[in-house]
Formats: C-alpha cells, structure tokens, sequence
C-alpha cells in the first residue's frame, strides 16, 4: 500500500472475538494480539473496544478492512470509501436548470451533482422538460472547488457535468490537489480560456504522473525544497554549508519554468505525463431510462464480529423476479435478507426515498412491499403518469406513510397534470385566454392576476407543485384520497 493509502488507517484498532476477548490488530503487522485491558466480563470488554475505537478516531469499515489485511496480507488492502474521497459524495456542483415557458414565463429546478439518473430526470420534470427536443440552460451556481465553474464551458452537456461530478467525487485529496495542480497548467497555456469537458475528465484519470511539494509556495520555498531534497544534480558537490548563500527564488523559478509546474494554495504541483485519453466526448450523452424504479445497495448487516462481517456490497435493482432477490442476498454472503442491511440508492420517485428506507428497516428482511411498490411505479411509468403522481405525492401529507404512498399510485389515474404552467399567474393568464371578452389584454396584465389565480386554483381544486398544476378529475383533494378519518371528529 502507498502512503498515501497508508495515513488512511489508524496505527492500532480494537475487535471481540468469538470468546468475547479484546484483541488487537496493529497496522503492517500479521495475525491478532490479546488485549492487555481484558475483563472476563464480556459486555465490560465490548464497552472497552467501542471506547477505545471512538477515541481514535476508528470505524467499523476500518476494523474490518485491517481485519482483512492481518489475515490476508496488506500490499492489496485498499482503504475503505469514506475516508478516501476528498469531499463528500454528491456535493460537487448544484446547478439550475431553466427552459422558457410557453406564457413567457421560465420554470426551472436545482440539482446537486453527481447524481442518480432518476435524480436527473425529476430535476427535468420540475424544469418541464418533457423530452430531449426541449430547449434548456444549465448553470452552475455552486461548487465545491471554487476555482472551477470559470473554467467549464456554459453550454456543457448536463450528463457529462455529472459525469465530471462522479470522477471528483471518487478522488483524495491528494489527487483532487493534483487536479487543480493541471487545471491551472492548463490555463495558463490558453490564457484562461475555458477548458472542454472531456479534457477535464480525462484530467481526473491521469494522476499516475504528478508530483506534489506541499511545502512550496513560492519559488524561494520551491528553491529551498529541491536543494534541501537533492534534486538539483549542480549542488551535490557542494558543502551543505554553502546552502544558506544560494539563492533559492532563482533556483525554483528556473526550475518550474523548466518543468511547467504551477503553484497552487496547497502546494507545487508538477505533471511530467500526458493527459489520458480515457473518456471520449458524448459517452456520457443523455441515457436511456433506468432498467429499475427503485435502486438498493445491499450489504451484510454489521455484527461487530471481523470473522463474519465483510465490506461486500451489490446492487439490486427492482422491480426484479424472485431469483435475483435471492441472489443478492447470496453475493454479499448473507443466508437470508434478514442478515442484511439495505439502502436507497435511486428512485423514480426521489421524494419517497426515505419512506422507503424506513420500512427496509422495520421489515426484517422482508422486501414484498417495496418490490410490489417498484412494481407499481413501473406501471406508472409505462403509462407517463410518474408525474403526476410525484406532483400527487408533493401536495400530500407531510406525515405520508409509505402504505398511503403505495394507495396513491394507485389513483393517479385521477388526477392530471398541467405541467407548462408554472404559478396561480400563469394559471390565470390561461383561463382567461380561452375566452373571448374585450379588454383581454389588459387583464391579463393586472396586477392582482397572481391573487386571481390563486382564488380560481382554490375554487376549481388545483394545487400549485413543483412539477405543474395539479388537478383533480373528480373534485377530490389528494387528502380526501388518503381516506384518513376526519382530524376534527372528537372522540366520544
């Protein structure tokens, strides 16, 4: 393992054995050692190793992955996710995206990328963006790396925005240095033109090449560091006590003009290689739908025993048919769904994730509602309702439950969806052009329209969503769907 691998893990972690022993694992070192602070209470040793793990800093992935390493050797052992990456995962760029609308009125919707494709497309069903015909913007208004939405292009593809997203989200930090070490070479050659997409993700696979001086800001340090380091072949003859009498800045300035480094805010930053050509432009065009509705990441449930536990993890993608349920319990080493823990990675309809996620927990390994419900949502799909139902799901109850979620799909069938109007004004402004009547104009520029829309919207039970203007075809709210007792009944 390299170094930089290496400061990834703790010196020393704390594990049970099967006896409910302490033992201990040292970094480099084969095999397990006996505890010194061993009780012969077993509870009394777990609170020991929670205690100790915490303090240091240690987390479960660590312990099993140094677990690994003590049995199976350490050359191979890759550090865990987390304490890989940079930054956190999906916080790269937020972008607005932005399409006219057909009463001159814009709609558009945020995103955070990377994201999931059915991410994606809800950030497009808010914009109204009905199809790939459609003329839309996309802007970066945030990012992560600070210095970087100057250099990317205004009419990038979104999809392949994202895909720079998901590269930077994979990177350390060390490399993510590295990347803005040639972001900036880069732009001093074109004078701070901006740099095409693809160039920037190839970027993101050629750090096999750089080279970072941490300790060099300024060609005085840089100096400093190359004589002090023995990579300047003129001085090796000379007597180390001549060094305080070099000049340092000349010897880092024409050192970095030789080399075409650049410094950065962490350091020097040096690419003696080319820039990979890995990514081709418009792999990353606009997919095709995802082949699931909702997307699970599936693992073993953590038991607090290295000897059992392991770092497996599969997708499983649903609706999907009775074998492959089963076989994703088996490829994480499971003997049954209820020794496994699950998560929502991505789902048609992103709002309910976390009801989702809250009844994988309570269902003890029994996903028959979830999978009927991807099911369900399939069909909604096939049928272009999704929609309508997601504004359907906005204008419910905050306390939804996923059962009431599950009945609500069920009679999207009922309701449509005016999705080219954006607000009450816009909705009054359409109403009204539908009749002939003089002045019609000028009415339609009023300045109450907005407060008519409003009361129009309330009297014909439409209800303003993030996706259009939801309405009902017969007359029911979605919270008289629901079929909930009525809140203002007192109980006698």
């Amino acid at each position: 393992m390299d170094k930089k691998s290496r400061s990834r893990f703790p010196e020393q972690c704390l594990f049970i054995n099967a006896n409910g022993e302490i033992m201990s694992i040292e970094y480099g070192k084969s095999g397990f050692r006996r505890f010194e602070l061993n009780t012969e209470n077993k509870k009394a040793n777990r609170e020991i190793v929670n205690s100790y793990n915490e303090r240091h800093g240690v987390t479960p992935e660590q312990v099993k992955m140094m677990h690994h390493g003590a049995m199976f050797g350490w050359d191979t052992l890759q550090p865990p996710y987390q304490d890989e990456s940079g930054m956190k995962k999906g916080e790269i760029f937020e972008v607005e995206i932005a399409r006219p609308g057909s009463l001159g009125a814009y709609t558009s919707s945020t995103l955070t990328l990377p994201a999931e494709p059915y991410e994606i497309l809800d950030a497009m069903d808010k914009a109204r963006i009905t199809d790939e015909r459609v003329i839309y913007s996309s802007e970066i208004i945030n990012c992560e790396l600070d210095y970087l939405p100057q250099f990317i292009s205004s009419n990038t593809n979104l999809y392949e925005l994202n895909h720079l997203a998901e590269r930077l989200s994979s990177l350390s930090q060390w490399e993510l240095d590295c990347f803005e070490g040639m972001v900036m070479m880069d732009t001093l050659q074109t004078q701070h033109a901006p740099i095409a997409i693809d160039r920037l993700i190839n970027m993101t696979h050629s750090m096999e090449h750089c080279q970072i001086a941490y300790e060099a800001h300024d060609d005085q340090s840089l100096g400093k560091f190359y004589a002090d380091n023995d990579f300047v072949p003129e001085l090796e003859t000379l007597s180390g006590r001549i060094f305080p009498w070099l000049d340092y800045a000349k010897i880092g300035k024409e050192m970095r003009e030789g080399e075409g480094g650049v410094f950065t805010p962490h350091g020097y930053v040096i690419q003696n290689g080319e820039i990979a050509r890995t990514y081709q432009s418009g792999e990353a065009a606009l997919p095709e739908k995802p082949d699931y509705t909702i997307l699970l990441s599936v693992r073993k449930g953590y038991f607090n025993d290295p000897a059992y536990d392991n770092a497996l993890c599969v997708q499983l993608g649903l609706p999907a048919d009775d074998e492959a349920i089963s076989q994703a319990a088996e490829a994480v080493g499971a003997a049954s769904f209820r020794e496994c823990a699950f998560h929502v990675e991505d789902c048609a309809a992103p709002q309910i994730c976390e009801l989702i996620s809250n009844e994988l927990e309570e269902c003890d390994g029994d996903i028959t509602v979830v999978a009927a419900f991807a099911e369900q949502l399939h069909k909604l799909e096939l049928e272009g309702r999704l929609p309508v139902y997601k504004a359907m799901l906005e204008a419910a109850p905050k306390d939804l439950t996923l059962d009431e979620a599950v009945d609500l799909a069920g009679q999207a069938v009922d309701f449509r969806l005016q999705r080219e109007i954006p607000s009450p004004l816009e909705y009054a402004q359409a109403e009204i052009m539908k009749h002939d009547i003089p002045l019609k104009d000028e009415l339609i520029n009023s300045r109450n329209l907005y407060s008519y829309g409003q009361k129009l919207m309330e009297a014909q039970g439409a209800v303003d969503t993030d996706y259009g203007i939801l309405l009902s075809e017969n007359g029911m709210t979605v919270e008289q769907c629901l079929g909930r007792p009525d809140q203002h009944m007192e109980m006698r």
